[in-house]
């Protein structure tokens, strides 16, 4: 018998879009798998230097050179400074990290605020965990969050605010504006940020990351950071993230981490040092390209009479399907997968409430094989597409 922690967690829809896809010889982009290729030297160094390092059981927090490289990394891009021996915890992903910050810093019956649209592992992590979840409900084409939506959602038993800059879905970069308020209603309701920042590479604007601890040393000492290399670098089956906080938080941390998975996998854990001292120019290819792919996977919905926003971070675009006459994000994913051979996430996935508009999500992290059909496929479909069995597919 399933326990009463999961009965209220679904089976990810993400998952099985994927599995959909594939049977239906689809173009997948549903899930977020970052297709595009890892860096080169990212690769050799994993040629060099795996078959010597430590095969065994490493520290529960990480190695110790990792450490070191993520503390110096978040003192030179985020601006923030972590003590690598007792600030800095290496997790099996950014969602190992996020599940070992609900585990440490939050007790069962606890209330957890995400703001809607959610990357739906954030709600069904922290419900498996024991813990309600409060949403703030925005419109992803139009609203920004401000002080009186996070105040008006916070309840007796909210205990921490999550949140994801560049954000999954919408990939909109929480300003300094929003940062802010969300720092003052943490500050008002003595809460935790919980700050999933796995996407602070991939922006398209000229502004640099910001990340809510580096706004001032009071948010920093209520602050979790989590990140990974999973997104930035195309490797999220190496399944390394890692989280830094004050250190009494990154205790509990790294006691949490040791129970759930015993270490992250040791010898990804020394490449990994290789990743985290690519140049700068990497970081500007890689945008660029996946600037690129963006505007391929636009073009293909805009030849659908649809409408994708313009995200300026993470690698998703978030299509609305208001001009289909459907209802909902899942009569849209449906008729998009059906009939024109795309498969995508419904919005309503990410959310609690049902949606403003009918809309999806669609991962522009995707190999040139796709480009090339998304691009063939933009220049074939009818101008006017009727969004019936007979408009074409791949």
């Amino acid at each position: 018998m399933v326990s009463q922690r999961l009965s209220s967690v679904t089976d990810s829809v993400i998952r099985d879009t994927t599995a959909r896809s594939i049977a239906r010889g689809a173009i997948n982009l549903g899930q977020g798998l970052s297709r595009t290729p890892p860096p080169p030297a990212l690769l050799d160094a994993l040629a060099h230097r795996a078959a010597g390092a430590n095969q065994s059981y490493g520290p529960a927090r990480g190695e110790p050179a990792l450490r070191r490289e993520i503390s110096r990394k978040f003192l030179t891009y985020n601006g923030i400074e972590y003590d690598p021996e007792h600030e800095v915890v290496v997790t099996i992903g950014a969602t190992g990290a996020y599940s070992a910050a609900l585990l440490a810093l939050l007790d069962p019956g606890s209330e957890v605020l995400l703001i809607e649209p959610f990357y739906s592992y954030h709600r069904d992590l922290a419900r498996a965990h024991g813990l309600q979840v409060a949403t703030v409900p925005l419109d992803p084409f139009t609203d920004r969050l401000t002080e009186g939506m996070l105040r008006a959602a916070v309840s007796r038993d909210t205990r921490a605010v999550v949140v994801c800059t560049p954000s999954n879905p919408s990939g909109h970069r929480l300003t300094r504006a929003e940062l802010e308020a969300v720092a003052a209603v943490a500050e008002q309701y003595d809460l935790l940020i919980l700050s999933d920042e796995i996407y602070e590479y991939i922006y398209f604007d000229a502004a640099p990351h910001l990340s809510p601890a580096a706004l001032a040393p009071e948010v920093r000492a209520r602050t979790v950071t989590i990140s990974g290399l999973s997104k930035t670098y195309g490797v999220p089956g190496w399944r390394l993230g890692y989280a830094a906080a004050p250190g009494p938080l990154a205790a509990g941390l790294g006691k949490a981490a040791d129970l759930l998975t015993v270490c992250a996998p040791t010898p990804l854990q020394e490449v990994a040092v290789a990743a985290l001292r690519l140049p700068s120019g990497y970081y500007e290819s890689m945008r660029a390209d996946l600037r690129r792919r963006k505007d391929v996977v636009a073009a293909a919905f805009t030849a659908l009479g649809l409408r994708p926003n313009s995200p300026v971070g993470a690698y998703y675009l978030l299509v609305d399907c208001t001009e289909m006459g459907v209802a909902t994000g899942w009569d849209a994913a449906e008729v998009l997968l059906s009939d024109y051979g795309l498969a995508t996430i419904p919005g309503d996935a990410f959310h609690d409430r049902a949606p403003l508009r009918p809309y999806v999500r669609a991962c522009f992290g995707i190999d040139d094989s796709d480009v090339r059909a998304l691009t063939a496929f933009a220049e074939e479909v009818p101008r006017s597409p009727s969004y019936s069995a007979s408009s074409p597919s791949r």
